[in-house]
């Protein structure tokens, strides 16, 4: 996990949100591969394994094969149109990670991977069942998961910037504090909301493929 991400991370326990503190085994180029992370609240303690923090075990997420189209999909729904901020890729989006930076220096997290992506690809990877562990407003957007608990949705939700994007499968429900902005059957993006946004809620438009030409 890239060092500037740890400052990020929060307790993921039912109090009030707080910096988990780490204490590193194993550095490698601003990483920390191998170390602790506790919660001076609580007195939680949470592992780093090989460049994991692991919140808690998931349930397993399925294989998924890299695709070009999808990585294109997910640097362009989520503007990752710089290398400011970090954006959470959940569950089977993970699989694309290694062509989405080929596309954009944004820096990602991966969240619950697929097994066949090594974490090393990312700058950081968390294990998590019920939820995020980033602070509030912290990303700048997240992709989620179809099998995503509703906990996990609204973690991943609170993780995000005002005006962030979010990216999910059309099956997932478009979840409260989310502006959808563009649908088609296979997937919809919308725009973390504030609550002192006010200029009304944007346009649908329908997601077209890319045409090759």
């Amino acid at each position: 996990m890239f060092v500037e991400l740890i400052e990020l991370l929060r307790c993921p326990r039912d109090h009030e949100e707080t910096q988990l503190i780490a204490s590193a085994v194993r550095s490698e180029a601003r990483h920390i591969v191998d170390g602790l992370l506790g919660c001076p609240v609580c007195q939680a303690e949470f592992p780093i394994v090989a460049g994991v923090v692991r919140i808690d075990e998931p349930p397993p997420t399925p294989h998924e094969e890299p695709s070009a189209e999808m990585a294109m999909r997910v640097a362009a729904f989520l503007d990752l149109t710089d290398s400011r901020g970090f954006a959470l890729l959940c569950g089977r989006w993970g699989a694309h990670v290694d062509l989405v930076h080929r596309l954009s220096e944004t820096r990602i997290v991966l969240v619950n991977p697929p097994p066949n992506v090594p974490p090393d690809v990312a700058a950081g990877a968390v294990l998590t069942r019920e939820s995020i562990p980033f602070a509030s407003g912290s990303a700048r957007g997240i992709a989620l998961d179809a099998t995503a608990p509703a906990r996990l949705v609204r973690s991943g939700v609170r993780a995000v910037r005002p005006g962030g994007r979010i990216l999910a499968p059309a099956t997932l429900r478009v979840p409260d504090g989310v502006a959808e902005i563009a649908r088609d059957d296979q997937m919809w993006v919308g725009e973390k909301t504030a609550a002192s946004h006010d200029e009304g809620t944007p346009r649908l438009v329908s997601i077209r493929k890319a045409s090759r030409g």
